[in-house]
């Protein structure tokens, strides 16, 4: 970074955020991941008051009483419940800036390609209360490419499979450039609903936490990797009280294979669009998995087994997302060439900067 850069980081930060269904990341280059929460809002009902954010809220998940509301107020990547997203934004940006001094930062905001523009316009409006200095936008594939360290200006092929909570993102990039793009609603919270509900089918019932550390400890894609059968609590809904039940990964494995199926589906889409040489490419370059979804055991190998391309899991891969923007907003000349790319909000709002600096001229 140059000495300019380095003096205005010091007062105004580059903020990359990744507004994620089941976690909201904050990234700063050269400070790392500063913010990661759950993205949950626990509201008052009486008053509609904020009363809990991300971790302090998500723990009351399935447990609050009746005079308290617990919210995800996004849902596939955008914004569902506003006031909930308002107040998200604004406390984890207010966290990631508190130890330094009060200037209005820069941030970088990564949206899925399934987003409409209204979808768009409400993150915009959601973080524009957070107060930044400049807003942009870049396509979550994009981030999560350049979060896991590939070179996305190469004019080698290379394609980045993003899973997140609420969508799962697929594209191939060449030169910075976005050659197939192909965006999903499956996700984590896809498979955490699915084993509830296949629990539910066998009379018993158990909670949103609960379904989604299932499967994190027995979750897994393929061939299943013969772990022991985990007992979890819940509500035996036969006998109609408090019970437990051992759950077999083969169980989990069934009711997750539908999502990871649509997945690979995609996957299988995108490659048929792709022109051959740069399929060629992807023989040497390979898929490479970002988001909490590519932890699920034996993902990698089904991909590679599915799609013929050799794929990989990238380092720390639940913050890629929020590091490639961080990365892109400190790169000038990245940051340039990927503005072609930028969805309509955010040429809009160039072309109202650059009418303001012809009107300042006259």
């Amino acid at each position: 970074m140059s000495l300019s850069g380095t003096l205005r980081s010091t007062f105004s930060p580059d903020l990359g955020i990744d507004l994620g269904t089941a976690n909201t990341v904050v990234f700063e280059y050269g400070n790392g991941v500063i913010v990661s929460e759950p993205s949950v809002v626990a509201y008052r009902v009486s008053d509609d008051s904020i009363i809990a954010v991300g971790s302090a809220a998500k723990e009351l998940d399935g447990r609050a009483p009746g005079r308290i509301r617990v919210v995800r107020p996004l849902r596939g990547g955008t914004i569902s419940d506003f006031r909930g997203a308002h107040a998200l934004i604004e406390t984890l940006v207010d966290r990631a800036m508190q130890s330094r001094p009060r200037i209005a930062p820069r941030i970088i905001a990564c949206v899925p390609g399934c987003a409409t523009d209204i979808e768009c316009k409400a993150v915009e409006e959601a973080i524009k209360a957070a107060g930044p200095r400049i807003l942009c936008f870049v396509p979550q594939a994009v981030a999560a490419a350049v979060g896991a360290g590939l070179d996305i200006a190469e004019t080698r092929g290379r394609m980045v499979v993003d899973i997140g909570g609420g969508t799962t993102e697929i594209a191939v990039l060449s030169m910075t450039g976005v050659v197939g793009l192909h965006s999903i609603k499956v996700g984590g919270d896809t498979f955490d609903a699915a084993i509830a509900a296949r629990l539910r089918n066998e009379r018993f019932a158990v909670g949103p936490l609960t379904a989604e550390r299932i499967k994190i400890e027995r979750g897994y894609a393929g061939r299943a990797p013969g772990r022991e059968p985990y007992s979890v609590a819940g509500t035996d809904i036969a006998a109609m009280r408090p019970g437990r039940r051992i759950v077999d990964e083969t169980l989990v494995g069934e009711a997750m294979a539908d999502g990871l199926d649509q997945i690979a589906r995609a996957c299988w889409s995108i490659l048929e669009q792709t022109p051959p040489d740069l399929a060629s490419d992807l023989l040497e370059t390979g898929i490479t998995l970002t988001g909490g979804g590519a932890l699920i055991a034996g993902l990698a190998g089904e991909l590679s087994a599915r799609t013929n391309v050799p794929t990989t899991v990238a380092d720390d891969p639940l913050t890629c997302v929020a590091r490639g923007a961080g990365v892109i907003l400190a790169s000038p000349s990245l940051l340039e060439r990927l503005k072609p790319q930028a969805d309509r909000l955010t040429r809009w709002y160039q072309s109202l900067r650059i009418g303001m600096r012809e009107g300042y001229s006259r």
